[in-house]
């Protein structure tokens, strides 16, 4: 399983997105993780489908949609059906929202969309070693969900590397994707435990230097 870096575009600067994603381009970041928040799920309201229409059109690194909603049963299949034939590579909900799992996978992966299931920093893993079947990634929020910048949440790592354990032990090849707080000086603490894929917000767009930045972090991760 290859490890990557994926760049938090809510952390950006959004009087600049254009000259952000010119830059975001020359990097080797494989998605562009793209945080829909409501208000109610997460204190925090943030982009949309205005937002996701303008960017699919300045850049051709693979979305990866996160959806911190109240009701992601309902969000999610608008968003599929006008999405579908776009650069969306993946879309996460959260298991604390969604009430049918299996049936909101079905719906996203017919469109040939990746489904991932989401846990908050206070929620068991096994929320989702229940759901396995239905899911083609794994995030483990290490902070909590809401606002870019915060410092990770230490116990988080250990979540990870206790999935990591259960995968390996039940020859899952499930990726692990982990976000919030992920910067050069703490990430090889998750690649030590067991992630795959790092989502980092602050820790690229608050760099001097995207390219250096994420190459520095792919040599760690890899």
């Amino acid at each position: 399983m290859n490890n990557f870096i994926a760049a938090s575009i809510i952390a950006a600067d959004f009087f600049s997105l254009e000259n952000e994603y010119k830059k975001l381009n020359q990097t080797d970041i494989k998605w562009v993780h793209f945080d829909i928040m409501d208000g109610h799920f997460v204190p925090n309201i943030t982009i949309g489908s205005c937002d996701l229409d303008a960017i699919l059109k300045k850049t051709n690194i693979p979305i990866d949609i996160h959806f911190m909603v109240d009701n992601p049963d309902y969000i999610v299949p608008l968003f599929i059906k006008n999405y579908s034939n776009k650069k969306i590579s993946n879309v996460s909900v959260h298991v604390e929202s969604c009430q049918n799992i299996k049936k909101l996978s079905n719906i996203v992966r017919k469109n040939k969309i990746s489904f991932g299931l989401a846990i908050n920093p206070n929620t068991s893993i096994n929320k989702i070693i229940n759901n396995l079947k239905y899911i083609d990634l794994a995030l483990v929020m290490t902070v909590k969900p809401g606002f870019a910048g915060q410092k990770i949440i230490q116990k988080c790592i250990n979540k990870v590397k206790k999935l990591r354990n259960y995968f390996d032990k039940n020859n899952i090849s499930i990726p692990i994707q982990v976000d919030g707080g992920i910067k050069l000086e703490n990430i090889s603490s998750l690649s030590d435990a067991g992630a795959n894929i790092y989502v980092s917000g602050t820790g690229i767009f608050n760099t001097n230097n995207y390219i250096k930045t994420v190459n520095k972090m792919k040599k760690i991760v890899e």
